[in-house]
């Protein structure tokens, strides 16, 4: 019985190195899924501290309105 892999979003080295800023709602929606919710460190590929930055930052800009709770309507 094989297991199934788990699908990673592909993250380019560059974009590793990157900081994530509540500002830039075009990189951190990259991170949400079509319902909202934020993408798992798992698929995502991010180490524990950039997914904690990466969360903070959604939330941030969640609450100043630049990016919806969700995304269906």
């Amino acid at each position: 019985m094989q297991r199934k892999r788990r699908q990673t979003i592909k993250v380019p080295k560059a974009d590793k190195r990157l900081t994530f800023v509540y500002t830039q709602f075009d990189v951190l929606h990259k991170f949400i899924t079509e319902q909202g919710a934020i993408i798992a460190r798992a698929k995502t590929g991010l180490s524990q501290q950039q997914q904690r930055r990466l969360s903070k930052a959604i939330k941030y800009a969640r609450h100043l309105a630049l990016l919806p709770f969700t995304q269906t309507l």
